[in-house]
């Protein structure tokens, strides 16, 4: 039992082992050919396709058998190729055939496996004639595609055409596509629809059919044929825009609307008119149109005058089959505040000929579009303004249309918030690439001033820029000195040239761009002398002449205002308790006076006597009297005079101001008659004047009272004197002396004196109290008989005595 499994086991391989001996040993079998198909031409001939055998196959033979109740015919061609075609002669493809192929090799032959099949199975049908392609009335996107076959050629009778035994195809092209479309069509007659086109297109049309399915070959295509189908109303509406111009006086805004043609796969037909209406907030139609009336079909634009209030614009395109649905565009009011602006505009060449603008999407739930603008920037002639609206969710735009090298353009990029209006503009400038200036700047000299030169130019217009103005470059040089230039900002259009040294200079400039320096501009020449003054001197020195004149006049006019400040109005003489003073003296001492016919006296200060130093005038002789009329601008206080004793005494209530002081003159009118003794006391002082031929003596005094004698004494004798009265005179005399006959002493200002303080030493008081001009009298004799009247004209000075005044 346990050796049986090993037994079995040995059987089992041993029996396997012979069996692939035998199989490795036995002669191999032929594979044969294989028929892969055929093509039936109806009554012409057919041609077989197959693959070879295993066997070195030298040839192959084809047989096709014509299986026909009348008549058999067997049809053979040989060929070394694995096709073949033979003629069928008039044979149709309505019957059976069968076919086989034989491969040759050597002796042996090797037959395939027969088929048999109707020859229609595999027919190619013969292309068929397309008579029309027309549009269909009230289907704008279908053709109308007829078609014939000749019967003869054609195997498919007409009841197995309309029993759908052919399968079809139509080849459509139009002329704005480059691809070809091709559609299975189902073909029940000589008549069908080709629908799912564009309205108003012109297609062209092949047309190929098949016999019962894949098993048949396609025919080849019919002979192409066109047609056009029939428009239909726009199936969206134009792209709207506007342009605000200017607004005039009343708010009312020129406005010019802008539209694209609709292309015309949106206006699926040729479009008649445009058709523009505006109105108001309130829904109020405006009538005044401008030339928005009559809008053809090439019409892009038109303009009309809008109010200040909120508007809208709505427009239309129509064609013969409809109107085109409604664009609106809306325009804010006056009043009204412009919703927010882009930001992040940037724009940047890709070509010569392209620009690439980007910005940053807003995120308002109101934006529905953007508006990009560009137009070329000019000066001499205008350009064409270029538009593109985008939808809300763009965010970049490659213009292309319009632009070439070297040439500015100014883009613009808006959103617009439907009903809202229009946003503020973003604007910026770009080139798609850079130049440099293709001319030079005309430099002219404006003004030639000593060694400075001013020049003026006009700026290059930005057309001929080519590029952004970095800067100007002025060169200037003269023969026997190298070309020197200083850079000029680009926003200067002048520009001064300082301190160049004699010589003849040639000037000119260039404009410089980011692309490099431009051309040179005309050729300005300047001469420096060596022997020009500068205007300047001729301007600047007598306007600081006039300017320091003016200075000192307001100076002198200060100084004028200040004296009138601090020197107040001298108070009046006569008002004063001096002029009601009466002497309380007596004369009985005082020599007589006795005067010269015609003492000649120079005209002085006006004296008063001031005080009697010695009590015998006989005697004594320093009679110091200091009076001093001066001339303020304005006497702070008033005088009170006293009698003390034997002095007159004048005393002061405040310190007089320091002011100058002018001169008045004294004048003997004329000589004392029999004056009387000047006794001042009834003591024995007297008056004692020696000196009769002495004049009146000016003198200085000093502050403090010290007197200072002047350089001059008049020799002259003392003369008869006349004492000429001027305007305004006071008198001032002693009233209890009246009865006495007096002379008269006049005090009379002169029009300009020094302002000096004269007083009176014995010498300069002699002239007038001289010992042989008193005739001595008695004691008794009243002082009224000497003193002569005062008269003492202050209408226009003044007059500040010292603080003592004593007799």
């Amino acid at each position: 039992m346990e050796r049986h499994p090993a037994v079995v086991w040995t059987f089992l391989l041993g029996a396997g082992l012979a069996l692939a001996f035998c199989i490795a040993t036995s002669p191999a079998f032929p594979r044969p050919p294989q028929l892969i198909g055929c093509v039936f031409i109806h009554l012409v001939n057919v041609t077989c396709h197959w693959e070879p055998g295993d066997t070195p196959t030298t040839k192959y033979t084809l047989q096709v058998q014509r299986m026909s109740s009348y008549a058999t015919a067997t049809f053979t061609c040989t060929t070394r190729d694995t096709s073949c075609t033979l003629g069928l002669n008039n044979s149709t493809t309505r019957i059976e055939y069968c076919i086989t192929i034989t491969a040759h090799s050597g002796s042996q032959s090797f037959p395939s496996n027969r088929r048999c099949q109707p020859g229609r199975r595999e027919v190619m049908l013969p292309s068929a004639s397309l008579n029309s392609v027309t549009a269909v009335h009230g289907f704008p996107e279908c053709l109308n595609v007829t078609w014939s076959r000749n019967s003869t050629e054609f195997p498919v009778s007409n009841s197995e055409i309309r029993a759908g035994d052919l399968n079809s195809q139509i080849e459509i092209k139009s002329q704005e596509q480059l691809d070809v479309q091709i559609r299975h069509v189902t073909v029940n007659s000589y008549t069908f629809l080709v629908c799912l086109l564009k309205p108003d297109t012109a297609y062209v049309i092949r047309l190929r059919h098949r016999y019962l399915g894949p098993s048949s070959p396609w025919s080849p295509w019919s002979k192409p044929h066109q047609g056009r189908t029939g428009e239909d109303a726009p199936s969206a509406a134009p792209v709207f825009w506007r342009q605000v111009k200017q607004t005039n006086s009343n708010g009312w805004r020129l406005v010019s609307l802008l539209w694209k043609p609709l292309p015309h796969i949106l206006a699926n037909g040729k479009v008649l008119f445009y058709n523009v209406t505006c109105q108001t907030k309130n829904a109020q139609l405006l009538r005044d149109h401008g030339n928005c009336n009559d809008l053809d079909h090439l019409s892009t634009s038109c303009s009309l005058h809008l109010p200040a209030a909120h508007c809208s614009c709505t427009l239309t395109a129509s064609t013969s089959a409809g109107t085109s649905p409604t664009s609106r565009i809306s325009l804010h009011g006056a009043s009204e505040t412009e919703p927010p602006s882009l930001s992040h505009v940037t724009a940047s060449p890709l070509n010569d000929s392209c620009l690439e603008v980007r910005w940053r999407p807003l995120t308002d739930p109101f934006v529905t579009s953007y508006v990009v603008e560009w137009f070329a920037v000019r000066e001499q002639n205008s350009s064409m303004l270029h538009w593109e609206k985008l939808n809300r969710f763009s965010k970049s735009l490659v213009i292309t249309e319009g632009l070439k090298p070297m040439e500015r353009y100014a883009i613009s990029v808006r959103a617009l918030y439907g009903e809202q209006g229009v946003g503020k503009n973003t604007t910026l400038y770009a080139y798609t690439r850079q130049g440099t200036p293709s001319v030079g700047l005309n430099i002219k000299v404006l003004q030639i001033s000593g060694r400075t030169v001013e020049l003026t130019w006009s700026p290059i217009p930005v057309e001929l820029l080519h590029g952004f103005l970095c800067n100007y470059t002025l060169h200037y040089r003269t023969r026997d000195q190298p070309a020197r230039s200083v850079f000029v900002p680009a926003h200067a259009h002048w520009y001064t040239l300082e301190n160049l040294s004699p010589g003849n200079y040639a000037i000119f400039m260039q404009a410089n761009t980011e692309a490099g320096a431009g051309a040179f501009g005309t050729v300005a020449n300047v001469h420096i002398g060596s022997e020009e003054i500068s205007t300047v001197m001729y301007v600047v020195i007598p306007l600081m002449l006039t300017i320091l004149a003016l200075m000192l006049m307001a100076c002198l006019a200060q100084h004028r205002i200040v004296k009138e400040k601090l020197c107040q109005d001298v108070p009046d003489p006569s008002n004063s308790s001096l002029s009601h003073w009466v002497p309380k003296t007596t004369l009985e001492s005082m020599n007589p006076l006795v005067l010269p016919e015609k003492p000649a006296v120079r005209y002085s200060e006006v004296i008063v006597l001031n005080e009697l130093q010695n009590s015998n005038l006989d005697q004594d002789h320093s009679c110091q009297g200091i009076c001093n009329l001066q001339t303020y601008s304005s006497l702070q206080s008033t005088l009170k005079v006293r009698i003390s004793g034997k002095k007159l005494t004048r005393s002061s209530a405040t310190e007089l101001s320091p002011c100058s002081s002018s001169y008045s003159s004294v004048i003997i009118s004329k000589p004392l008659q029999n004056p009387p003794e000047p006794l001042l006391h009834p003591s024995s002082h007297q008056y004692n004047c020696q000196d009769d031929t002495g004049g009146v003596t000016d003198v200085k005094l000093q502050l403090g009272g010290a007197s200072e004698p002047s350089e001059s004494h008049s020799k002259d004798k003392p003369k008869t004197s006349h004492l000429f009265l001027q305007q305004h005179q006071i008198p001032a005399s002693f009233s209890d002396l009246s009865s006495v006959p007096r002379s008269s002493v006049l005090l009379s200002h002169t029009d300009e004196v020094s302002s000096l303080k004269l007083p009176f030493s014995q010498s300069s008081f002699n002239p007038l109290l001289q010992p042989n001009n008193f005739s001595h009298r008695s004691d008794s004799t009243s002082f009224s008989q000497f003193l002569p009247s005062v008269f003492v004209d202050l209408s226009y000075y003044p007059v500040e005595c010292e603080p003592y005044l004593s007799l």
